[in-house]
């Protein structure tokens, strides 16, 4: 055990999660991005004090025989699902612990919305 453990300092770690979010209204692809973007953003802002900072982002979807990447979104009838990211930086001891960290001070935020996690590794 060292001088940080006995203390109780707490290291950084992002967690990352996939969300899928419901856009209605949209006219456009880039206005349901913007939409969603904006909601989940005005929803995670207002998370404990654990959590460092939340950053979103759109997911990328590639195509395997013409390699070119678009945005994660399906937009029909003016409803869109729009594919996010949110990079979520929390003080914690261990990845496993960073996960529940971030699952419980964001997941509240964002009812009925399930998180799916895609990565968790130390902050730099």
């Amino acid at each position: 055990m060292d001088a940080s453990d006995e203390i109780g300092v707490t290291d950084g770690y992002i967690v990352v999660f996939s969300v899928g979010w419901v856009v209605r209204g949209a006219k456009t692809g880039q206005d349901a991005i913007n939409i969603a973007v904006s909601e989940v953003g005005k929803r995670v802002g207002s998370t404990g004090n654990q959590v460092r900072t939340v950053d979103i982002s759109v997911q990328r979807i590639g195509c395997n025989s013409c390699g070119i990447g678009s945005d994660a979104l399906l937009l029909v009838s003016e409803t869109a699902l729009v594919g996010l990211f949110l990079e979520i930086e929390v003080d914690a001891e261990d990845s496993e612990t960073a996960e529940k960290i971030a699952r419980r001070e964001v997941g509240p935020h964002l009812h009925n919305t399930p998180l799916t996690s895609v990565d968790i590794a130390p902050a730099d």
